[in-house]
C-alpha cells in the first residue's frame, strides 16, 4: 500500500472503475455493484498483506457498519472505508464515531447532480471520491 493517502485513493479509484466495468451489465444493480467493489477491494489489500476487517459496526453504532478497516500492526486504524450509492449520513456518522487516519466514501450513483448534492453530510475528516466508471469508455 502506498504511503501517500492522495496517491492511494488514486491507484484504488482506477482499480475500482475498473472492476465496476467488468460486471457484465445485465447483473449491474446498485447492491451487486457496491458488493463487487467492496470484494474487489478486500481482495486488493488483502494482497498488500495487511490486516482488513469487512462490516466492521463500530461501538455505539447500530445504524451502518463500515465496508472495510485497514489495520496496522499496533492495531491503528489506517483506513476506514464506504462504498454507497450517495454520502449517506448513517455512513458519515458510522465513519465519525472512532478514529481512523483515513476515512473515505466511495460513491456509485449514476447522477452527478444527487452526488454532489449528497456532499452535504460530509465533515473535513472524511475523503470522498466518486466513481466514474463509463465516462472515458462507451
Amino acid at each position: 500500500m502506498l504511503e501517500d493517502p492522495v496517491e492511494q485513493l488514486a491507484e484504488w479509484k482506477r482499480e475500482l472503475e475498473g472492476a465496476w466495468r467488468a460486471i457484465p451489465k445485465p447483473f449491474r444493480n446498485d447492491h451487486s455493484v457496491r458488493r463487487t467493489l467492496q470484494c474487489h477491494l478486500f481482495a486488493r489489500i488483502c494482497s498488500a498483506e495487511v490486516r482488513v476487517v469487512a462490516d466492521y459496526l463500530p461501538p455505539r453504532v447500530q445504524d451502518r457498519a463500515v465496508d472495510l478497516i485497514v489495520v496496522r500492526e499496533d492495531l491503528e486504524i489506517a483506513w476506514a472505508i464506504c462504498f454507497d450509492t450517495l454520502v449517506a449520513l448513517a455512513a458519515v456518522k458510522s465513519l465519525g464515531s472512532f478514529a481512523a487516519r483515513n476515512k473515505v466514501i466511495f460513491t456509485t450513483g449514476m447522477i452527478e447532480k444527487k452526488v454532489q448534492e449528497s456532499r452535504f453530510f460530509l465533515n473535513a475528516e472524511i475523503q470522498h471520491v466518486h466513481l466514474r466508471p463509463f465516462d472515458h469508455f462507451a
